[in-house]
């Protein structure tokens, strides 16, 4: 526990120069809509349209962390493997850094939708109800970004694979349009199949209870309503996704572990 520990604060070095770039450009970003704000008298929003949409942009963040960490372990590679640690535990020490980072950086992100927000959304939806969907947005940002790393992580682990049989240019464009042909049978074909139906589509999600539970505005219930309606959400869907990424992680470790030699 101590090694993996030690292991978790360098990857937070590693990874501070993406952590430092991402909060300059988001300071940059707030105060030029600050600036075009107060050309035009109403300063909050701008910058909550702005952080409403960097918030969602950093659904990406994540996946993009984890590329230039693992860009810079490519470069030692004979060290980072060498580690007598399980290929999962050198991962996880990443996805921990990078989630850290994320948070904070989306906590930055929420508190300028939130504030800024409250000036464009405080005739129609209450200031708690605003809150409690910035809560939800949170969860699944989060959410959706380690679902997304887990991909890119088995997709570079093949692209190191590859690389030992073939030009890095040419592994990394069979991977790259490897990935978008695995996304599109998998996402498009395989979540269209009556299979897919079967195996998660159980433990529908009551919107309306939902938002009703939380207090939410008859505006609001009205609007999960209609949302329910042509997108229907199970709890199945989450379970079944939680247990591909878990299959995929493991799968990229012990590729990693075995068959990404040095």
């Amino acid at each position: 526990m101590k090694a993996w520990l030690a292991l978790v604060k360098k990857e937070f070095r590693v990874g501070m120069p993406i952590f430092l770039l991402t909060m300059i450009l988001f300071i940059i970003g707030t105060a030029a809509m600050a600036a075009l704000g107060y050309k035009v008298n109403h300063i909050g929003q701008p910058i909550g349209i702005f952080g409403l949409v960097w918030g969602a942009g950093l659904s990406f963040f994540l996946a993009i962390y984890m590329l230039f960490s693992l860009s810079i372990e490519r470069k030692r590679m004979h060290l980072w493997l060498h580690n007598p640690m399980h290929a999962s535990g050198l991962l996880l020490a990443k996805l921990l850094t990078g989630t850290v980072y994320l948070l904070v950086s989306l906590l930055a992100a929420s508190f300028a939708a939130y504030f800024g927000g409250l000036e464009f959304i405080g005739f129609t939806i209450s200031e708690a109800s605003w809150l409690k969907i910035g809560i939800i947005l949170f969860i699944h940002v989060v959410l959706f970004s380690l679902d997304f790393v887990v991909y890119v992580i088995l997709a570079y682990v093949l692209f190191l694979l590859m690389e030992r049989y073939m030009h890095a240019f040419l592994s990394g464009i069979i991977v790259f349009f490897g990935f978008w042909i695995f996304n599109g049978l998998y996402f498009g074909l395989f979540q269209m199949s009556k299979f897919y139906e079967t195996i998660s589509y159980w433990g529908k999600i009551d919107l309306e209870s939902v938002a009703s539970g939380l207090n939410f505005e008859a505006s609001i219930t009205e609007m999960a309503i209609y949302f329910q309606q042509d997108v229907p959400i199970y709890a199945g869907m989450y379970v079944l996704e939680t247990v591909v990424v878990i299959l995929l992680f493991f799968i990229a470790s012990w590729l990693l572990d075995k068959k990404v030699e040095v």
